[in-house]
């Protein structure tokens, strides 16, 4: 592609602006101006911006900023990504058509391109706002910070904020977020101290920072501290705090947040609901996690995936395969996680025939190309079934990795198949030289056989080559 285009559907964003830009009304009246400010103000869908913005180039109204404007920052409001296109589509328009935008145009379009993952159109955003001198307008500012920030390049980020002359906590806000999605959580912790004011969400930035590193002891931690500080969580607090007991299990606390959840009345919708199941059930109480189930008003698909997940994790299969004839009944949406909660559930009870009936239907049914999670689950149904020619078939048919490969493979030690472990085994190796967990299980599948020697033998070499053992993680299936 050429370097000074860059592609937005059908058409292009030239990296260079109209020598001119026409700011003249071009003989329309301010009534027409007026009665499209306010068509657009009450606009309610797709269908009506569409006529609007004909209406709009019909009487020539294209030339006032702040009608585009208008048009542009409607379609960022949707949560279609087509409108997030249609904003830019329009932007272009309004190069084209002499048209001058103006400070308030470029918040509404870096945050699109965010939306869109279209980080190249955001940067050469960045340059027609150098070239128009807004780069020093504190919403545009903060825009391209959420912009980079988004992207990973928080180098680009860092130089934006660096160059603000005035700073509100959004703007803080949005650089404390660049660095922990790119992992920083050390240097986000030394910009949240220096911080002038704090919001909940700069707290939740830091506690979500924290959960992202996998430090969800710390991440706790400032959950107490922002509490002393006299800040109220909101629901996005609380997922994340949910999150960070999920991942330490500790029913305990889990349950002091569900009680301080309902004594502040903060509303148990689809997404609190969905953690608050996702918490229950790994802390190891699916009872807890059903009656957050039943007590949720309207229930997203997500709220079935959690439910359907806990019960597989928990082995009770027949429960599963019941929440999710229910989604099916009421019409919600079935997705892929939908599908992998089925498999693993049909997997952990020995549901084989029902799981194998399900994999083979996500796609004639259900409209889900299965993805390498739906083969896992299906090699690991088989696999625990002792099917390990069916299991086979299934690998064969696919790109087989390692995931695959050490599913079937665990499944090899389980049942004592040592000649397909040592086959599985190999491949593994060729794959990945220095995979612990293939050394591990060469030396339990030996051991499986009485051959304690072969055994120590793995050990010894793991030893010599440095290879340690890594910490188990749950499995999806």
């Amino acid at each position: 592609m050429d370097s000074s285009l860059l592609l937005v559907e059908t058409k292009t964003l030239p990296n260079k602006l109209p020598p001119k830009l026409n700011q003249n009304k071009n003989r329309i009246t301010e009534k027409l101006e007026n009665q499209a400010f306010s068509w657009l103000q009450s606009c309610k869908n797709f269908k009506q911006m569409t006529q609007i913005h004909a209406h709009i180039i019909r009487n020539s109204i294209h030339q006032n900023n702040f009608v585009i404007t208008k048009l542009v920052s409607y379609c960022f409001s949707s949560h279609n990504p087509c409108y997030a296109t249609k904003a830019l589509l329009y932007y272009i328009d309004m190069l084209s058509y002499g048209s001058k935008p103006n400070n308030f145009t470029y918040p509404f379009l870096l945050k699109a391109c965010s939306k869109l993952f279209a980080f190249e159109v955001g940067k050469v955003l960045h340059g027609h706002i150098l070239k128009l001198g807004f780069d020093s307008d504190v919403y545009v500012q903060t825009s391209l910070l959420d912009l980079y920030g988004n992207c990973g390049d928080i180098v680009a980020s860092r130089n934006v904020f660096d160059r603000m002359s005035e700073r509100d906590v959004v703007a803080w806000n949005a650089m404390l977020v660049g660095y922990t999605r790119s992992g920083l959580v050390e240097i986000a912790e030394k910009l949240f101290s220096e911080m002038p004011a704090r919001n909940v969400s700069s707290w939740t930035t830091m506690i979500s920072g924290y959960v992202q590193v996998e430090n969800s002891m710390k991440a706790l931690e400032v959950f107490q501290e922002m509490q002393m500080n006299g800040v109220r969580p909101d629901k996005l607090t609380v997922i994340t705090v949910l999150s960070a007991i999920s991942n330490l299990g500790s029913l305990e606390m889990g349950k002091w947040v569900h009680d301080y959840v309902k004594s502040k009345e903060i509303e148990i919708d689809g997404f609190v609901g969905t953690s608050l199941i996702d918490m229950y059930s790994k802390c190891g109480s699916i009872n807890e996690a059903r009656d957050v189930f039943d007590k949720i008003n309207q229930r997203t698909i997500s709220c079935y995936n959690a439910m359907i997940s806990g019960y597989a994790v928990h082995g009770l299969g027949e429960e599963a395969i019941s929440v999710f004839r229910e989604a099916e009944r009421l019409r919600i949406g079935i997705d892929d996680v939908t599908m992998i909660g089925v498999l693993s559930a049909c997997s952990h009870s020995g549901l084989v025939d029902l799981g194998y009936m399900y994999f083979d239907s996500m796609k004639k049914k259900y409209g889900i190309e299965p993805k390498v999670e739906h083969y896992g689950c299906i090699v690991d149904l088989l696999g625990r079934a002792g099917k390990f020619d069916e299991a086979m078939e299934i690998i064969e048919s696919t790109e087989a990795d390692i995931v695959l490969l050490g599913t079937l493979a665990f499944s090899c030690r389980i049942h004592g198949n040592l000649e397909l472990g040592e086959e599985l085994a190999r491949r593994i190796y060729k794959l990945d030289p220095t995979n612990s967990g293939l050394m591990v299980l060469k030396s339990n599948l030996f051991a499986v056989e009485g051959k304690w020697e072969e055994a120590a033998g793995v050990r010894r070499s793991m030893k010599d080559k440095g290879i340690r053992k890594k910490p188990d993680k749950q499995k999806n299936c």
